[in-house]
């Protein structure tokens, strides 16, 4: 079976308050598109594909990345896996929003399940959802929808 994608603003409306919500100003999220890719064989619940310097240059266009969500696995998984899973994805985004991707090691930076989970706590601390008042302040801040 073929691979077929389609886009998912949803997913995409997630990866826009993660990174409004956890001030990541270095993600354009006018510059990653989300889609749901079915028939993949990846062992993997996601995948991140930059556009690379070439490609931007030849084309004339600017850095650009894509997150790929594979299914039926990611839609299975509950919600706040899902969250972490798209955390994830983000934090192979560079500072540079080169169109690059970060490794999951550097010296400096891993991307693993304890700075997923550091990010993920902190978005529940501000939006609320995690059991505590202090998610007010993004919602009175107006980077979250009431209610």
């Amino acid at each position: 079976m073929p691979i077929r994608w389609e886009e998912a603003p949803d997913l995409h409306a997630r990866v826009v308050e993660f990174v409004v919500v956890l001030g990541f100003r270095h993600v354009r999220p006018d510059r990653v598109v989300c889609v749901r890719a079915y028939g993949a064989r990846a062992n993997a619940w996601a995948r991140i594909w930059g556009l690379p310097r070439i490609f931007q240059d030849a084309l004339s266009i600017g850095p650009a990345y894509v997150i790929e969500f594979l299914e039926p696995g990611f839609g299975r998984l509950p919600p706040d896996e899902q969250d972490r899973v798209i955390l994830h994805e983000l934090l192979h985004i560079p500072k540079t929003f080169s169109g690059g991707l970060r490794p999951e090691r550097s010296r400096r930076f891993a991307i693993d399940r304890r700075t997923v989970e550091r990010y993920y706590r902190r978005y529940l601390r501000l939006t609320g959802r995690g059991g505590g008042a202090t998610g007010m302040r993004a919602r009175e801040e107006g980077l979250l929808p009431r209610g």
